[in-house]
């Protein structure tokens, strides 16, 4: 048996022999870092440039150790674009480097609800069941989009009725053996490379965490490779955070109605089915009664705000007792308290049912297959009653919203959950293309609690000194836009951007995406800008952020206006996008309560919130929004940077100082535009 060194080293080799190969020495040396650090169980932190070639890096070592070691090995990235990518299109290619070998079982799991649950779908849409179960193999979201997009039916509304709820019946379904999702999380069990997403890597920790065996929906696994590791950070956010609100009340009573139903037969041949009856509907309308209440607190909310904090001097911070709601704390804990001691009263009530009934033998099946449900219903109780617990670094806060009001509890420090969790239980490797600030991974390692025994730095394998050029207008050209809104020059401010950036799009012939940090202020450019007809401007509405960026790839000459979710995890290789613009340093204003008290946080450490947090995220979000414009080897391109205080400020030099060091600055757009040859068209010739 050939050494997992040894088959990696033979994989490059027939990968060097594909037409349009390109071999790269830094990505064959990725490769043979995390082979060694995935058999050695060691840990590490490597930024991985755009073009480098990740994913078959992560790919051929996880193989090679699968093949030689049996090792199982997770690799997980933060969208499921990527992650789909990943499994559809670089796996099989990986794979086809070992045909000589017995190859490993894989799997591909991400999200519950992206999958199509057939029991909604044989409830909502009969007609489309054998169709879908004939055609979907994955039977994830964006597969479903395809096999029904050419039968005429919304597939909005069509996905909305289909997919898979955030809790099900689960084995009493009669679906259950044919369930995308039940499916998915089988074969990932068993599998020796799994791809995933990063919400799942924290849900398993979390399910793992509460489990006596230590697994969760992954199972044990020896190795862990966090592709785009620079969102995990968002991604446990999202995981770990809690809410109280209408929607996920009026959730926890549809949950009730489905338990009621689904045990309706053996209560009626138990003879209790006044009494479970009036155990779902006295639940019901105690949940009815508390959403009343919280909807009540909502209206009588004069803002948005933090309702407690801990520790005890992040709650006593000056700029926390500014946001505080003052007055309305005792009135928030007892609605969690209610709605918490009403869903573990209803589930004691339920399982004291349940130990009665299990004495059936016949009953047994259908009450294990109930148990999703119970659980779900238990740690919505413990959650609610803990809403307001102390306990790590944390924040409770109230809003008024679309949906009604919400009472939420936030993590603020990450650091120790995360060890928690993941760090201390699996061995990791953490990759991106922006991991690194100020050329180490201090950042990263103190807002995640990583202690990588690896690091890396690997170049970029395009010539930015050839294929890009950064543009800066010059020091008058746009005025200071915080010195602008504090005096109330703002017109000023939008008409200087207007114009800047109506020169751009005309000497890049369009081709430009033109990245806000504001809504208002992008709105408020559209409104003024003046273009060509043959150069279109799209905007991100609030919605349909696809669907426009889509029309942006397809029209070589337009132009679009955008905000966060294009600043990352966007690609349009190609002469589509031949400049990015990032309109100003995009920093973090402190206006939430999770903000608020982050800030609060560090200065009770001794910290200074904009040199450790505030500047280091505009940082990388510059790094990542200019990562938007050189893709392919032969990409060509423009980064302009439109903030005057990236020439006025001291840090604008350390901003700049992240970004390729090759790259001629410029003045003026049109010598930018000469320097890397772009040739705009002839109008009159339109």
């Amino acid at each position: 048996m050939p050494t997992a060194a040894e088959l990696i080293e033979r994989a490059f080799a027939k990968l060097a022999e594909r037409p349009g190969f390109v071999l790269r020495t830094d990505q064959k040396q990725l490769a043979m870092l995390l082979g060694d650090m995935i058999g050695e169980g060691t840990t590490g932190a490597i930024e991985a440039p755009t073009g480098l070639g990740k994913s078959l890096a992560a790919l051929i070592p996880a193989i090679a150790r699968a093949i030689v070691d049996g090792k199982r090995t997770i690799i997980a990235t933060y969208t499921n674009v990527l992650a789909e990518q990943y499994w559809r299109r670089d796996l099989p290619l990986a794979l086809s480097l070992f045909e000589d070998q017995e190859l490993p079982k894989t799997a591909f799991l991400i999200g519950r609800q992206r999958y199509v649950c057939l029991s909604a779908t044989e409830e909502q849409h009969p007609d489309m069941l054998g169709h879908l179960r004939r055609s979907l193999i994955t039977g994830i979201e964006t597969e479903m989009r395809a096999a029904v997009q050419h039968l005429g039916r919304d597939v909005v509304r069509l996905w909305q009725d289909v997919q898979t709820p955030a809790v099900c019946q689960g084995r009493l379904c009669p679906h259950y053996h044919n369930c995308y999702y039940y499916s998915a999380r089988k074969e990932a069990g068993k599998a020796l490379v799994v791809i995933t997403n990063h919400s799942v890597v924290i849900q398993d920790a979390i399910m793992g965490g509460a489990a006596d065996d230590d697994e969760g929906m992954l199972g044990k696994f020896d190795f862990l490779i966090l592709d785009e590791a620079h969102d995990f950070p968002q991604a446990a956010m999202n995981g770990l955070e809690f809410e109280l609100s209408g929607p996920k009340i009026a959730g926890m009573a549809g949950i009730a109605t489905r338990l009621e139903r689904a045990l309706q037969q053996i209560a009626e041949s138990e003879g209790s089915f006044l009494e479970w009856q009036s155990l779902a509907e006295n639940y019901r309308k105690g949940l009815d009664g508390i959403h009343r209440k919280l909807n009540l607190f909502g209206m009588t909310l004069v803002r948005n705000g933090i309702l407690s904090a801990t520790p005890e001097d992040v709650l006593e911070h000056p700029q926390v007792k500014m946001a505080k709601l003052e007055g309305r704390l005792d009135e928030a804990k007892e609605l969690a308290k209610d709605v918490g001691d009403l869903s573990l009263r209803y589930v004691r009530d339920v399982e004291t049912l349940l130990s009665a009934w299990r004495t059936e033998l016949s009953a047994r099946p259908a009450i294990d297959g109930v148990r999703n449900y119970v659980t779900y219903l238990r740690e919505f109780g413990g959650h609610s009653d803990a809403l307001f617990s102390a306990g790590g670094v944390s924040v409770s806060h109230a809003s008024q919203g679309n949906s009604g009001a919400l009472l939420r509890r936030d993590l603020v420090g990450l650091a120790e959950p995360l060890r928690e969790l993941v760090w201390n239980r699996h061995p990791s490797a953490c990759i991106s293309a922006t991991l690194a600030l100020d050329g180490n991974f201090e950042f990263f390692r103190r807002t995640t609690g990583f202690e990588p025994q690896y690091e890396e730095i690997l170049p970029s394998p395009f010539d930015f000194a050839l294929q890009a050029a950064l543009y800066l207008p010059e020091v008058g050209t746009i005025p200071d836009p915080a010195t602008a809104r504090k005096e109330r020059r703002e017109e000023e401010y939008f008409d200087a951007l207007t114009k800047e950036l109506s020169s751009i799009i005309e000497a890049c012939d369009g081709r430009t995406l033109v990245l806000f940090h504001s809504r208002r202020e992008m709105e408020e450019v559209r409104r003024r800008v003046v273009v060509s007809p043959a150069r279109p401007i799209l905007m991100q509405m609030r919605s349909g952020a696809g669907a426009v960026g889509e029309k942006f790839l397809a029209d070589t000459h337009s132009s679009l206006f955008a905000l966060r979710s294009f600043w990352t995890g966007f690609d349009a290789p190609g002469e589509t996008l031949s400049c990015v613009v990032l309109v100003r340093v995009p920093f973090e204003v402190p206006v939430d309560p999770t903000q608020i008290a982050r800030l609060a946080w560090m200065q009770t450490m001794g910290m200074d919130a904009f040199r450790d947090h505030t500047l280091p995220l505009a940082k990388m979000m510059i790094r990542q929004g200019s990562g938007r414009l050189i893709r392919r080897a032969e990409d060509r391109g423009i980064i302009a940077l439109l903030d005057p205080r990236l020439r006025s400020k001291r840090y604008g030099e350390e901003i700049l100082l992240n970004l390729p060091q090759e790259m001629r600055v410029y003045d003026d757009i049109a010598d930018a535009v000469g320097h890397i040859g772009l040739e705009p068209r002839s109008l009159a010739l339109v």
